[in-house]
């Protein structure tokens, strides 16, 4: 032990309730890619050719993320989020509910079957008395 002694901070405490405390420690693999991460690129000490690409690349980034949020907000604003044919979906619609309005209308006085079973259980025992 003449070396110097590295001491290891836990990088989580966790307290239960009964009293216990639990430390966890990173791994060498996350520290690895903690250190990966935190290198940042300096334009200043690239050469030409990476010094082009590099702005390049930012200015394509930061252009097609501000066509991204510009377009999806144009969207909004004209309605062209909402489907082409929803008008044609709505009448499907109504006509199915029209159609079975007509069809209970038809039977007379014969009861339709409950649709929930909450509904189907209260049917059944109001029946019965």
């Amino acid at each position: 032990m003449s070396g110097p002694y590295k001491r290891t901070t836990p990088k989580r405490i966790i307290h239960f309730a009964d009293g216990d405390i639990m430390e966890e420690y990173s791994t060498e693999e996350e520290e690895e890619n903690q250190e990966v991460m935190n290198l940042t690129l300096n334009p200043s000490s690239l050469s030409w050719g990476p010094y082009l690409w590099f702005w390049a690349r930012r200015i394509a980034s930061i252009s097609f993320a501000i066509c991204d949020f510009l377009g999806e907000r144009f969207a909004i604003f004209f309605g062209l989020n909402q489907p082409k044919y929803q008008y044609m979906l709505n009448q499907y619609y109504r006509t199915q509910n029209e159609e079975s309005d007509e069809e209970g209308e038809g039977n007379g006085s014969r009861p339709q079957p409950a649709r929930a079973p909450i509904e189907k259980s209260l049917l059944e025992v109001g029946g019965l008395q």
